[in-house]
């Protein structure tokens, strides 16, 4: 996991833990308070794993 992915998930557990709402995570992260609660139901459903970027190890459609 990236420095980036960790302080984002860390964020994410904030919210979990009812220390912050949505709406200021969104402001932290740079996101719509619509983006953190899907990224919350992506932590629900998968564990820390759920907010890593699926594209990770994968070519990329332009690539020639």
């Amino acid at each position: 996991m990236s420095d980036k992915e960790l302080s984002r998930f860390e964020v994410l557990q904030r919210v979990i833990d009812r220390r912050m709402t949505q709406s200021p995570a969104a402001q932290v992260l740079g996101l719509t308070r619509r983006q953190v609660c899907r990224a919350l139901r992506a932590v629900h459903s998968q564990g820390a794993a759920g907010h890593i970027s699926k594209k990770r190890g994968k070519r990329s459609n332009r690539q020639l």
